[in-house]
């Protein structure tokens, strides 16, 4: 699904290739894999350009949609979302460090 993704959005099988890092002809077999397991065409391709059939057109958009949940789901589970870590170093004049900066920092360690 992401190869499909990958092609659709770069416009092309040569510009996903150098997207997802892979070699070209691994690109195109996943493709067409992915139709002969869906049993329908999914991309009409030229020497030039590809395009969309109506299916394809449909599963991309689920795809992309699935995808996008995918990686919200991943982020969330790793921890991304969650409170901050590490250290946070700022750089302000004294004064402000004293009257705004201090107060907060004694007050939430």
């Amino acid at each position: 699904m992401s190869t499909f993704v990958a092609v659709v959005e770069a416009g092309g099988f040569s510009a996903a290739s150098r997207k997802l890092g892979m070699p070209l002809a691994t690109v195109s077999r996943k493709v067409l894999e992915l139709e002969d397991e869906l049993r329908v065409q999914l991309l009409v391709r030229s020497t030039r350009q590809i395009a969309l059939t109506e299916n394809g057109q449909q599963y991309f958009t689920a795809c992309r949609r699935l995808l996008d949940e995918l990686g919200e789901v991943e982020r969330q589970v790793s921890g991304e979302f969650r409170a901050p870590r590490g250290g946070l170093v700022v750089s302000a004049p004294i004064v402000f460090g004293r009257l705004h900066l201090t107060p907060m920092l004694v007050f939430n360690l």
